[in-house]
């Protein structure tokens, strides 16, 4: 099992984006000293204080000074047709050099009818168009010249510069919620970094099902190595073992989160048919204020004890899922940083080292300075 740190810059009314970028850069150090596979940040537009990461590109190379061992996943990439492909492919490259190869890559396709619309793309035609530019952007980086000729993009021989720190393709994934992207994923060969919607363990057993049954006759579509990968994000992850302060901290942030993802997945469900299997967040918006129900219902919300989530995250394994990334976001600093603590304590060692943490050690004060061979 694999762990990542996910954050989107959330910035509260009364602070800065400069204040919360620098505290997201001390999160991400103290995640790559404990133990996390990888961290990154997803491109979101238009969200001005729970998701500010609009250019993550520009951020990375702060995560890259800073760190030398975490992997740098880009979760992920709007490839639509505001984001030329071969800038991205630039971008990338550039980004896997300074880092000494620790770029992987996630791609998307929009979740907001606030970026869509601002942009002027038909949310009909997004799945089409992140197909296209996501394959031109692997062949800018692998092949050379390179050429392409397709419904959205006519680029003549051309050779990009620079060039990967590495001769081979980094992997690649896409972020899978619908049914129909699961089964897409698989089949293309891609790893797939997913949530349920907030629709529930059933949906998501279902999405998994799809994904492992496609991937066994995966055909890539450009050069890029098969990723049979499943990550499974979790929206509103809080560890602490003080268990009332974790569900006192984490309270709004559910209930926010949820609400948000309501007004934002709802009018595509009703513009789109590929956008329909959003509609399984309506239970869970309904019962947003019962932090418990929502819980029993979806593994995108886990807040409590470190043994909570080391059983869901056994849970999520059973169904096939390797990876687990955690969106660690919106607590406040101290919190975000005692969670982070706790994870990589308790939780990480658990399931890398089963060996080398007890329950009982669980301490109800937990910060940064208790964990070894880090600095405040």
């Amino acid at each position: 099992m694999k762990f990542g740190l996910l954050s989107e810059g959330d910035t509260p009314d009364g602070m800065t984006n400069y204040h919360r970028y620098h505290e997201v850069l001390e999160e991400m150090v103290l995640a790559d000293a404990l133990g996390f596979d990888f961290c990154g940040t997803s491109e979101q537009h238009f969200f001005p204080s729970v998701a500010t990461f609009s250019a993550p590109e520009t951020f990375y190379g702060a995560i890259a000074a800073r760190t030398s061992r975490i992997k740098l996943r880009h979760s992920s990439v709007v490839m639509l047709s505001f984001n030329h492909p071969i800038r991205v492919a630039e971008r990338l490259a550039t980004l896997d050099i300074i880092s000494n190869g620790r770029v992987e890559f996630c791609t998307a396709r929009s979740n907001s009818p606030l970026t869509l619309d601002a942009f002027g793309v038909d949310p009909n035609e997004t799945r089409a168009q992140w197909r296209e530019g996501l394959e031109i952007t692997i062949r800018a980086l692998t092949e050379d010249p390179f050429e392409f000729n397709g419904h959205y993009y006519k680029i003549p021989p051309r050779t990009v510069a620079p060039k990967l720190y590495r001769e081979e393709m980094f992997p690649v994934s896409v972020v899978a919620t619908s049914l129909e992207t699961f089964a897409l994923a698989g089949k293309s060969g891609l790893g797939a970094l997913t949530n349920d919607n907030f629709a529930g363990w059933e949906y998501l057993e279902r999405g998994a099902i799809a994904y492992k049954s496609a991937i066994k006759n995966a055909e890539p579509f450009a050069p890029y190595k098969v990723n049979n990968s499943l990550c499974f994000t979790i929206f509103v992850p809080n560890c602490d073992a003080d268990v009332e302060r974790a569900y006192r901290t984490a309270r709004h942030v559910a209930e926010g989160f949820c609400s948000l993802c309501h007004m934002v997945y709802m009018p595509l469900v009703e513009r789109s048919e590929s956008y329909r299997d959003f509609a399984g967040i309506q239970d869970v918006y309904e019962h947003r204020t019962d932090l418990d129900y929502m819980m029993n219902k979806t593994p995108s919300i886990v807040v409590g004890s470190p043994q909570r989530f080391i059983e869901t995250i056994k849970r999520l394994e059973a169904l096939g899922f390797d990876e687990v990334c955690m969106r660690i976001d919106g607590f406040g600093h101290e919190q975000n940083m005692r969670s982070i603590a706790m994870i990589g304590k308790y939780v990480i060692p658990h399931f890398k080292v089963p060996s080398a943490v007890q329950p009982s050690e669980y301490r109800t004060h937990l910060g940064v300075k208790d964990v070894p061979g880090f600095m405040l």
